[in-house]
């Protein structure tokens, strides 16, 4: 149980990102339209989604490669989101702003908020939890990036799994410091503040 709820956390925290950037509208269909229609994909289908994801993205040729993961995840994203594939320049912009989001975030949670995670304590909670499981996403997410699940958990994928435990420890503190205990409200207060930080 505790798993999954780390793995929706994980998915939440990315579908915040990509939820607080600028979107772009568009009406042309991606080359993938019509493969989403079931709510569940089977490793295959994920693995055919992630090889086209990554593939566009090489295609991109991206020179930093911190801005490349970043990219990737973007495009991933509003792929199995808005079911849409993103121009070059709205991947980069996307990405730009989420890589200065993220950024923000971990900055006002210790600077601000004195929270901070150890890289003992982080290799801990990724063996307990995030190893521990293998979800067919994931596991084409990897493949399609030439990692191993444990290269995929423990160095890719390392700085949201560290936003991850950043969260859990800041919820506490922000419940107090928002005096409230409406997860959601807490949630927006912060963000709004990330956001500040950004400008």
């Amino acid at each position: 149980m505790k798993k999954q709820l780390v793995i929706s956390f994980i998915v939440c925290s990315l579908i915040m990102l990509t939820a607080c950037a600028e979107q772009k509208e568009t009406n042309e269909p991606g080359p993938l339209d019509g493969l989403f229609a079931g709510t569940e994909l089977s490793y295959e289908e994920y693995k055919f989604i992630m090889e086209h994801l990554v593939d566009r993205v090489k295609k991109m040729n991206i020179d930093d490669s911190l801005l490349e993961k970043w990219v990737v995840r973007a495009v991933g994203d509003e792929r199995l989101m808005n079911k849409r594939d993103l121009t070059k320049e709205e991947a980069h912009e996307k990405a730009e702003y989420n890589l200065k989001h993220y950024e923000a975030f971990m900055n006002l949670a210790e600077n601000k908020y004195h929270i901070s995670v150890t890289e003992e304590e982080l290799d801990a909670w990724i063996e307990e939890g995030p190893d521990q499981s293998e979800f067919p996403q994931q596991k084409a997410y990897a493949e399609a990036l030439g990692l191993t699940m444990k290269e995929l958990n423990h160095e890719h994928d390392r700085d949201l799994y560290k936003q991850t435990m950043v969260m859990e420890k800041l919820q506490l503190v922000l419940h107090e410091e928002y005096d409230t205990t409406d997860a959601e409200e807490v949630r927006d207060r912060f963000n709004e503040e990330v956001v500040d930080q950004m400008k």
